[in-house]
């Protein structure tokens, strides 16, 4: 069973075309990019997926599922968020928070087991008792991962996971995501508009913009001209070699 189906998938905002004939699909245990610039629709395909908005025409199913009934199995992490430094909610609560269903609140000894669990394979069992707020960009993102993946999803959907982090800390983070995804069998989508964060440790990439520009492995998908429909005519291409690289088109005044 596919993990991900999109078929046809149109959406408008009034008279504005956002997404334009959407189709392709992700197989279970795959870890995949939807890479695109701001304004792509991105967002939009990904409010699709989670049952937010509903398509113009065509459908999405999730494990066989219509989004509205997948809830239960598909784990979301948002952007890195900025919190209030001075709210007054632990690491632990916000991760026990993935755990409620509906208006039910989570108790006793299992649920708590639960929670150690994935804040152990994130990395975070030693900050739970530390405020949300105080945790660095890296750490909040782990913990929301360990939220997301309390509730034992099929399906992980993170939303531009990268934003805010430094470079230095994205490596780590891609590879605990990779780890995650062989340990829970979890089937990863990753939303994103970095090139250079995603190429080389994604099972296949998306280029969306507007349309689906393409859709394969990376080293098939990554090319130059596939790259300009994404970011436009100046945009740097991808370089491919023993190291990702990007390489910058020479300007007409010769500067580089």
């Amino acid at each position: 069973m596919k993990a991900l189906e999109i078929k046809g998938v149109w959406f408008s905002y009034e008279a504005n075309v956002v997404l334009k004939d959407i189709n392709f699909s992700v197989e279970e245990g795959e870890l995949v990019a939807i890479l695109g610039p701001n304004g792509a629709g991105k967002t939009t395909l990904l409010k699709i997926i989670l049952g937010l908005l509903k398509p113009h025409r065509g459908e999405v199913r999730i494990f066989g599922l219509p989004p509205e009934k997948a809830r239960g199995i598909v784990g979301y992490v948002p952007q890195n968020l900025s919190p209030n430094r001075r709210m007054p909610i632990t690491a632990e609560t916000v991760v026990l928070m993935g755990a409620y269903r509906g208006f039910l609140k989570p108790t006793g000894k299992q649920t708590r087991d639960e929670v150690e669990e994935v804040l152990k394979q994130v990395g975070m069992l030693s900050f739970k008792n530390r405020l949300f707020g105080e945790l660095s960009g890296g750490q909040r993102q782990r913990i929301l991962i360990a939220r997301a993946l309390v509730r034992k999803p099929k399906l992980l959907i993170l939303d531009e996971p990268e934003t805010g982090l430094d470079p230095s800390f994205q490596e780590g983070f891609y590879r605990l995501i990779l780890r995650i995804k062989e340990t829970f069998g979890t089937t990863v989508l990753t939303v994103t508009h970095d090139v250079m964060a995603v190429s080389q440790r994604v099972s296949s990439i998306a280029c969306l913009n507007r349309e689906l520009i393409a859709h394969g492995r990376p080293q098939e998908v990554l090319t130059a001209q596939n790259l300009k429909c994404l970011y436009g005519e100046a945009a740097a291409y991808f370089g491919h070699g023993p190291a990702p690289h990007l390489v910058v088109e020479e300007h007409s005044g010769g500067n580089s």
